[in-house]
């Protein structure tokens, strides 16, 4: 068996080889590959990420990230499709028509805990994104977009079940919430450690916002404060 010692950003890795030859399925290769990618992203930006620092971290040869992605930023594709799978999965009940007005500081504290695990992959990719038109392509008109979309479904649902404000536009208003909620959460429960106010604080704020833009000022129950995580 041989073990070789990899230096990576100052962190030492140690290789075993023989472990490196032992049969994968393509699913659980590709997995490495991503995980160890999510792992650097968050801790150093897009722009200095490279392959060779991608596989060190696996226990597979650099040819082999070839036969699972075409390049780095097809990295940032299949991780942006698993977030945006996770995403829609947490908010599927309100988007869906399911979650009453109540429910929804519910959806947006599972929302933020999400942010505070994901944040800081999330914020390498929104940050390369203003220089890259590849990953903005992916991000901003990709997992935002359609994001805003659902949104905007949502509001012209709820508008014609006379729930919500018929005078809302809801492309613009999908957008502005979803995109305000972005960067709010990339800014404050992302990072760590947080430089902002609470979790709990930032699961009220949200709360209060979409609420009263959505529903109006009598669209939250008073007593429907459900004691967000404050960790």
């Amino acid at each position: 068996m041989t073990r070789r010692n990899v230096e990576i950003d100052g962190e030492r890795i140690v290789r075993d080889d023989a472990r490196s030859r032992r049969r994968r399925s393509p699913a659980q290769a590709e997995r490495e590959i991503l995980d160890a990618a999510e792992a650097l992203l968050r801790v150093k930006p897009f722009r200095d990420l490279t392959v060779d620092d991608v596989m060190a971290r696996t226990t597979l040869s650099r040819p082999s990230f070839y036969v699972y992605f075409r390049d780095r930023h097809g990295l940032i594709t299949r991780i942006l499709e698993r977030v945006g799978a996770e995403l829609f999965e947490i908010d599927r009940g309100w988007l869906g028509g399911d979650t009453p007005p109540s429910g929804v500081r519910e959806t947006l504290a599972a929302g933020v805990a999400f942010f505070a695990r994901e944040g800081p992959v999330l914020r390498a990719i929104a940050d390369a994104a203003a220089n890259d038109p590849e990953i903005e392509r992916l991000y901003r008109f990709g997992l935002i977009a359609r994001f805003a979309g659902a949104v905007a479904d949502r509001v012209r649902r709820g508008a014609a079940a006379g729930e919500m404000d018929p005078a809302l536009d809801p492309d613009t208003v999908g957008l502005a919430l979803v995109l305000m909620t972005e960067r709010y959460l990339l800014e404050t429960v992302s990072r760590d450690p947080s430089p902002g106010p609470s979790r709990a604080a930032v699961v009220e704020a949200l709360t209060a916002i979409w609420t009263k833009t959505l529903y109006g000022p009598g669209g939250q129950s008073d007593g429907d404060h459900a004691g967000a995580d404050d960790t």
